[in-house]
């Protein structure tokens, strides 16, 4: 395997040649969950966020528009769960919230000069040396 690559510019990192499933893993802590959803613009996600009140239940998350339409999506809760959402390296998008439903990180698999990995955008500054102890230089 080609060796680890992490680029630091913070509030964005990427990790390239890493395990994504591992390092998509190493956040299910603390209760936290995931989300994967098929935005793939950091502003759409923004504004999806925004614009909807976002409730966390048994095996899914409620989303709830302006009008009251409501849509139900399952977020992970454990490894197993990952192939079900994520199909390829490099073609997702997710959300990490913490079990109070902030938003911690925005996670979007990337392809970058013919490396697998992913970009991260933390939330709040110094959450990626709090959950990336394994992915620092």
């Amino acid at each position: 395997m080609k060796p680890l690559q992490i680029i630091k510019m913070p509030p964005y990192f990427k990790i390239l040649n890493c395990n994504i499933t591992e390092v998509l893993d190493g956040l299910l802590i603390e209760d936290n969950s995931i989300l994967f959803l098929d935005i793939y613009h950091e502003e759409d996600l923004d504004t999806y966020l925004s614009k909807n009140k976002v409730l966390k239940l048994d095996n899914v998350i409620q989303i709830i528009d302006n009008s009251n339409k409501m849509s139900f999506m399952p977020y992970i809760k454990s490894k197993k769960d990952f192939n079900q959402y994520r199909y390829q390296d490099w073609d997702f998008s997710c959300i990490v919230f913490d079990k109070n439903l902030k938003s911690l990180f925005y996670i979007r698999g990337i392809e970058d000069a013919g490396e697998n990995g992913i970009r991260i955008k933390e939330m709040e500054p110094n959450l990626y040396n709090k959950y990336f102890l394994n992915y620092q230089e």
